[in-house]
This record gives structure tokens, sequence and C-alpha cells, in this order.
């Protein structure tokens, strides 16, 4: 009762309520970032997994365990069933290779099959329920490269079906771009007739799982103590690179800005602390006086301090809640899907960052108040300065650090933000503490609006600061929202490549070119030789030495190498040199691969091709955007390294959806040639972009709400003092056009300053998040400096100006009276 007595008596405090409101805005601010993020970030890796067509998936080259069933049955999962193999589909005397999955009725889980009755027609959703038994539905490809329509007979082992449907779209289509046979969907209770699966045959077995994600955890920390040889777990991340890597880019950008949030949150709170500490001092000399142990008065504040931040966390986190409904409602016919129910982590979240941010910037400053003499208090004696801005900078940047690795848990992007942050507030520091000594100067010419700027001291260093953090954040998240996600979205254009054609013989090569040459595509052709790793520095390889899945898993298949004399253009250098025309000889390998096997440059990769060993010396290494959605590879060779190699070519190419024609004409002219539609994957990859756009913007809205708020909160925190100002001046002869002068000269002066400041910081910051968070190329944006500069002297002038507006009409016995009290 006692402690609730005290906090309604703190609750007076003009400088208290504006805490409560800072912290109100910060925590609203946080917390509907995340719920949102949360949302959004939960529902791109719901529509991600659409392309796998589940959220789990066991596979392995024998039979499953029906135990793994019956255990995802208990857990409540949905499950689904596929066997697949590669198999001849005939019509007569034609003969064509497919890759034939037999598939149960609840396929997919996630995600939807798309079909057409006609070649040319308009593709529908479609359940694998109306898949009844004697039919199969098949790609494309396999309908020319057969030359039959819908509703043929064709023979698949022993067995006679209709091929009666044009298979366009289905979960996990393309996610290998090198699969060259195309897909056919038969029922699951049709393979034991077709006679094809037997004991010796090559048939890829996989139980599909899918459910909350507290069963999906669950059951893959069951599932896997319990597997056995040869079976492995893949979630979206092991079987959909390009995706996987969209999916990442998207949660960094919602990360992102979800972190300026917290720091323009943070610039608000310091200057609303350093208020209430200043307020409080004659307080506290007064409690000394009356004998109140240290101890006793730090507890008194902490608490105060506690029970204001956890009630505006509360409240904070219920606007939140509310005001994220809001966005997704306003955004639900862009997003098209209905997002997840929000998570308690951000209830959480929005309560441990109204505990951080007070305490990390108040309780500096309290330590320094209470080990405070009283005869310092009230003969005004300066305090000592080293040690109190020492363990206020730590426990700020402590708070900050906390703050930002606590809404990303991820350790990278935190530190870029902290050190960016960090730097920023010392470059503004030092400027405006360089200003503030060119202003002093200024002083002598006795002008109000010099000796007002003059008179600022540390005040006038804290405003640009806290300003300047302020815009910076807004200007950053600016840059995010348009330049930034534009460049990103620009790296796929409208007319990024849809098919990959493989398997293009050496002796092909021209007619192929000239073929689409004539439909004026122009296509860049790779040579692609297929090699085993069987050694390293000269060691043969061993699997069982790699504890990483991954990496057992390339080293059970074959490398797709190629040689290239240009470096491909969706690639990033990170160490080495790139070949030079006269090379033949070096291996560049991509970074993925030479940390899993812990490999450097120097080092030697032999493999095994078509029975020749070939070793190269490892020269460079490659960031592979994934992407990009061209071909890429794990290993590249030196230009003509490998031209005496069995190889085959591929190339991607982009089919305008008008010229359906294009790609079934050029494998009839080119039958050994296969075309893989990855266009299901650059959709998918293009909505991802999409939904991070939107909610990016969705964001800036509110932080740019949050962010002007917290500018009249910042500026209402020095109003005792302006008062105080104000009345000398005034007592001095100063008019009342003087003193608006004095003020609109103040404020526009720290607002330019500020903003030009964050307009450079942020122009900075987000190219080198375009380079080393996003892999894109940087771009300098001089227009966000002028937006900054401007934005900064207007908003902060005109802000400062109204806040201090009511005091030019007071005369100066009233404004000392209300400054002593």
């Amino acid at each position: 009762m006692n402690l609730l007595k005290i906090w309604r008596q703190a609750w007076r405090i003009d400088e208290m309520r504006l805490l409560f409101l800072a912290l109100l805005v910060s925590v609203t601010a946080v917390t509907s970032v995340n719920f949102f993020t949360d949302r959004t970030e939960r529902s791109m890796t719901q529509q991600a997994t659409k392309l796998l067509g589940a959220d789990l998936i066991v596979r392995s080259s024998r039979p499953l365990s029906e135990d793994y069933l019956s255990q995802a049955k208990q857990l409540g999962l949905q499950q689904a069933e596929i066997i697949s193999f590669r198999s001849v589909v005939s019509v007569g005397d034609s003969l064509q290779l497919s890759d034939v999955k037999a598939v149960s009725d609840t396929f997919p889980l996630r995600g939807n099959v798309e079909t057409s009755s006609l070649l040319d027609g308009r593709s529908e959703v479609d359940s694998l329920s109306n898949l009844k038994s004697g039919q199969v539905w098949a790609a494309p490809t396999l309908f020319s490269s057969l030359e039959i329509p819908p509703n043929t007979e064709v023979r698949i082992g022993r067995s006679l079906f209709n091929l009666n449907k044009v298979l366009v779209k289905s979960p996990n289509q393309g996610a290998n771009v090198f699969q060259f046979s195309p897909e056919v969907l038969m029922p699951l209770a049709d393979l034991p007739a077709t006679g094809l699966l037997t004991p010796g045959s090559r048939a890829r077995f996989s139980y599909l799982f899918s459910g909350t994600d507290a069963q999906v955890k669950n059951m893959t920390d069951w599932l896997k103590p319990q597997l056995k040889t040869g079976e492995r777990l893949e979630t979206l991340d092991d079987g959909l690179p390009s995706v996987g890597t969209a999916l990442q880019r998207a949660q960094r950008f919602l990360n992102t800005a979800a972190l300026l949030s917290v720091i323009l949150a943070g610039a608000a709170i310091a200057l609303t602390s350093y208020s209430f500490s200043r307020h409080e001092t004659h307080s506290v000399a007064v409690l000394k006086t009356m004998g109140a142990s240290r101890r006793r008065i730090l507890v008194r504040y902490l608490s105060q301090l506690l029970l204001t931040s956890t009630a505006a966390a509360i409240l904070g986190a219920i606007l939140g809640y509310f005001i994220q409904n809001g966005i997704a409602y306003m955004l639900r016919d862009v997003i098209g899907t209905d997002l997840p129910a929000p998570s308690l982590v951000p209830l959480i979240t929005g309560l441990l960052t109204a505990w951080i941010m007070v305490f990390s910037f108040s309780s500096p400053q309290l330590l320094q108040l209470v080990n405070t003499a009283p005869v310092q208090i009230f003969q005004n004696q300066p305090q000592p300065r080293s040690n109190r801005w020492k363990l206020l900078l730590l426990t700020i940047m402590s708070g900050i650090f906390a703050l930002m690795w606590m809404q990303t848990q991820d350790l990278k992007l935190s530190a870029f933000l902290f050190l960016g942050t960090l730097g920023a507030i010392l470059v503004f520091w030092a400027v405006s503490t360089l200003l503030l000594s060119q202003l002093k100067k200024l002083s002598r010419n006795r002008k109000y609006s010099a000796r007002a700027l003059s008179s600022a001291g540390n005040r006038l260093v804290l405003l640009v600061v806290v300003f300047g953090i302020g815009l910076f954040s807004l200007l950053l998240l600016t840059a995010l929202r348009g330049d930034l996600l534009d460049r990103w979205q620009n790296s796929i254009p409208d007319d990024a490549p849809n098919n990959f054609l493989i398997n293009i013989q050496p002796d092909e090569v021209s007619k192929l070119r000239a073929y689409l040459n004539e439909n004026k595509i122009d296509p860049d052709l790779y040579p692609m030789i297929r090699g085993r790793l069987v050694a390293m520095n000269d060691k043969p390889v061993v699997i069982d030495d790699f504890e990483s899945p991954r990496a057992r898993r390339l080293l059970q298949r074959e490398f797709n190498l190629s040689s290239v004399e240009a470096f491909p253009e969706a690639n990033i250098l990170l160490e080495g040199e790139w070949f030079k025309p006269e090379d033949n000889q070096g291996f560049s390998v991509e970074e993925g691969v030479m940390e899993r096997f812990s490999l450097v440059l120097g080092d030697t990769m032999t493999f095994d091709i078509g029975g020749v060993q070939f070793t190269q010396t490892i020269t460079s290494v490659r960031r592979v955007n994934w992407d990009n959605l061209t071909p890429n590879f794990f290993v590249l060779g030196a230009p003509g390294s490998m031209e005496n190699l069995p190889q085959t070519w591929i190339t991607s190419i982009y089919a305008p959806p008008e010229n359906r024609s294009l790609v079934p004409d050029l494998i009839k002219q080119h039958p050994s040639v296969s075309a893989i539609n990855i266009s299901a994957i650059m959709t998918q990859i293009k909505d991802l972009i999409g939904k991070a756009a939107f909610a990016v913007q969705a964001i800036f809205a509110f932080t740019l709400i949050a962010g002007i708020v917290v500018l009249f909160a910042a500026l209402q925190s020095q109003k005792a003092e302006r008062r105080k100002e104000l009345a000398i001046l005034k007592t001095i002869g100063a008019s009342r056009k003087q003193l608006r002068q004095s003020i609109l000269t103040e404020f526009v002066v720290v607002g330019a300053v500020s903003g030009f400041l964050a307009g450079l910081f942020a122009v900075l910051a987000s190219n080198i998040a375009a380079y080393a968070l996003f892999d894109l190329e940087p771009s300098i944006n001089l227009m966000l400096i002028l937006i900054g500069t401007v934005a900064g002297a207007v908003l902060v002038g005109i802000a400062g100006y109204l806040n201090l507006r009511p005091l030019l009409n007071v005369a100066p016995a009233v404004l000392f009276q209300e400054h002593a009290e």
C-alpha cells in the first residue's frame, strides 16, 4: 500500500507522466511491430512450406516404419505418403522416362495442386481426391514429348492409365532444377498393380507431416533419435534454397524495421529519464537531510520506475495488440491469407522492453543522485562527470544491445545495428559539441538568438543526439521501405527466367541457340559436368567423418560443376581472385561448401567425373544469390579447364505467358532437352517480397506516428528549464518577437543538424545493410540527406515552437513562480 501511495505522489510530477507516456509509446511501437512481424513471418513461413507440401518430411530409399505414422497420429499431425521412382511412360512406340509419384489422397498437406483439362487451358486448384483409380496426371512436357492430348491411355509398368489432366503446379515441383524427367502423379493404391515396386527397385519413400509449431517440434524431437541409416528429415531450408534465401531476407527486413522502433523509443526514454532525475535532485537532498538512507531512497525511486514501466508495458501491449489487428485487417486483401493467431512472445518482449529501457537509462542517474551529498545539491556544486557519464553510457549501450538481441535473436544483425547506432551517437555528439563551441563565440554579438543557443549548454548536445537518432531511425526505415526494398524487388524483374533447359547435348547448342534467337531470346548457356567429391587435400572423403546432415547429403550425390569466363552476376566474390582469361586451373567454391567441409583458399578438391579423377586448387570463394533463378553452381572451374570432360549444357530462359508453344515446340525439335518450369518458385519468391514490402510499410506508418509523439514528449520534458530561461530573457528586456526568433533559431538549427547527420548515416547504414545483410549492390541516395535536413529543420522547428509558444505571453514573475513549484 505504501508503494502505491509513493507512486501516486510521483505521478503528480510532470516528468513521471512524461516518462510513462514515452514508455507507453515505446512499448506500443515494439509490441505492435512484434505482434505483426511474428504473425507475418509465420504466415510467410507457412506460405513457403506450400512449395514443400508439408512442414516436415521423412525420406528414405527404403520403406519407412509405420511407427512414424502412429506417432504422428498420437501427436495430432496430418500426414500423407509418397512413393516416387523413375519409370517409362509409353503410348504405342513412344516412350518417355518420367518421375512417377504415387501419392495418398491427403497430399499435399501444404499448398495446392493445380491442373487443367487442356494443354493451353487455364489451371484450377484441384484435389487429389479427384484423382481416381486408373487415372494419372502429368506435367505438360510429358504431353509434348509423347505428342498426345489429355484423356489418352498410357502404360506405366503392367498397368494402363487414363492420362486425363495436365499437372500445371504441384508442391516441390521444380525444387530440384536438375530433375530431368516430367512429373507424373498416380494414386498410391494403384502402385502394386503396376509391378514396379519390387525389393530391388530404386524407389524413394516419404512421409509428410503438418501441424502446429509445437506439434511439428515434438514430432521432430521424437523422430531424430529414431531415424535409421539412409533416413533423413527435410524442411523448407533443405530442398528449396531459393525460397529459403528469400524468406530469410524478408525476415531480416522485418526484424530491422522492428529494431529501428526500439532505437527510436530509446532516444525518448533517455531524455525523459535525464529530465526526471534532474527534477528530483532537490527532493533527494531533502530526504537525505531528514535521515533517509541511500538504500531507502534508491528503493523508493526504483519501485516508482518499476510500477510505471509495468503499467506502461501492460497498457502498451494491449494497444499494440489492437493496432496490429488493425494493420492486419487493413492489409487483408493485400496479404491474401489469414494471418496465424499471435503468440504470447510479443507480450513478454514488451514487458522486458519497458523494464530494460527504464532501468538502463535511469538507474545510473539515480545512483549518481543518491550518492551526491545534500550540500552539493543545495549549493549547486558541480557533480563529478567522468564516472557518471561512463556508467550512463555503459548501461545505455548494454540496454540497447540487450533489446536488439532480444528482438531478433540474430547476433550478426544486432551487432551491425548496435555498432551503427553507437557510431551515430558518437558522431552526433562530436559534431553538436563542435557546433556549440562555435555558437558560444557568436554570443558576443549579444543577439538573443545566439545567446539562447550558446546558453543551452549540454542540452543542445543532448537534443542533437536524441533528435538525430530519432530521425536516423525514421530515415533508415524509409530507405528500407523504399530504396532497399525496391532494389530487392528489382533483383527479380518481371522477365526473370521461368524455365530451365537442361540436358542440352554439345551438338545441339548452336541449333537451340538459333531457335531461341528466332524468338528474340539470347540465353547464356553453361556447360554442366556431374562429378562426385571423392577427396579433399588428397585425403579420401569418408561420409561418416562428417556430422552435418547437409555435408553428408552433398557427399552422397553428384555435384553439378561448370566452367565460365565472366564472373556470375548473381554471385559476390568473398575471397581470392577470379579467373583471368589465360587461366586454365583452379576452382571457385560457394561459401556454404567451404564452411561445411572446413576448406580454405589453397586447399584442393578431387572429383570423380565419369571415372576420371579431376583435381584443382581452390582459388576463390563466392556467395551465391540463390533466389536469382539463374543457373548457379557450388563449384566453378577456370575457363576451358573442363573442355575434355563429359558434359551437357544448361540455360534459363523467360517464356512469355502469351507464347505457350515456345517450350513445347523446342522440346519437339530437341527431344533430348528437358524443360523445367520454375514459375511456381518465382511466384512464391515475389509473393514473399510483396508481403515483406507491405509489412514494412505498415511498420513505417506506425513508427512515424510514434516518432512524432516521442518528439513532443522529449520537448515537453525540458519545458521547466525553458520557463526559467524565458523568464530571464524577458526580465532583461527581450521582446516577444525576439524570443520567438530565438526559439525558432535554436530548434531549426538543432533539427537541421540532426537531420543532416541522420540522413548521412542512413545512406551509409542502408548501403552496409544492402551489402552485408541482403547481398544487394550499394547505391547512394543523396535525397535521404536532403530530406533529413529539411524534415529535421521543419519538424523540430515547428514542434519546438508550438511546445514553448504558450510561455511567450506569460509574465516573468509567473514563469519564475511556476519554475520554483
